[in-house]
């Protein structure tokens, strides 16, 4: 019958999304960013850019739940997907991906928090008065 093969595909879109394991960069945290629209003086990027940059780092890993990360350079210079300091279980697949561009003698660090799970959900800021930022549509 006509629109059966909308609802099967549907409902299968629905289950294979759910079943999708992956790791991924769930949160970045700096404590000299006041908000996640706003820019840093030195940094081509704004706060914003450099979080999607971050979303579309590809990582691989095997233990699943939460795990630390960080970033810490001193610029000028590109920084990279190379330069995110990672725990041992965790591995980049392209490090030369493009994270920001620091256009002045300036220090950068950002803290992440690295998650390996199971389904495709939206993360939500849970308390405003945290300054660490989520990065949307995450596999958890």
């Amino acid at each position: 019958m006509k629109g059966q093969a909308d609802t099967i595909g549907i409902a299968m879109r629905r289950v294979l999304l759910g079943e999708i394991e992956g790791t991924c960069i769930t949160r970045a945290k700096s404590e000299k960013i006041p908000h996640e629209y706003s820019t840093i003086v030195g940094i081509q990027e704004s706060v914003h850019e450099i979080l999607m940059n971050l979303k579309e780092i590809v990582l691989r890993s095997n233990l699943y739940g939460t795990q630390d990360a960080s970033i810490c350079i001193k610029g000028p210079g590109y920084v990279t997907a190379q330069d995110i300091i990672l725990p041992p279980s965790v591995e980049i697949v392209d490090n030369t991906q493009h994270i920001a561009n620091l256009i002045e003698p300036i220090n950068l660090c950002i803290r992440l928090q690295i998650e390996r799970n199971r389904g495709y959900c939206i993360k939500r800021l849970k308390n405003f008065q945290d300054r660490s930022y989520p990065i949307d549509a995450v596999i958890n």
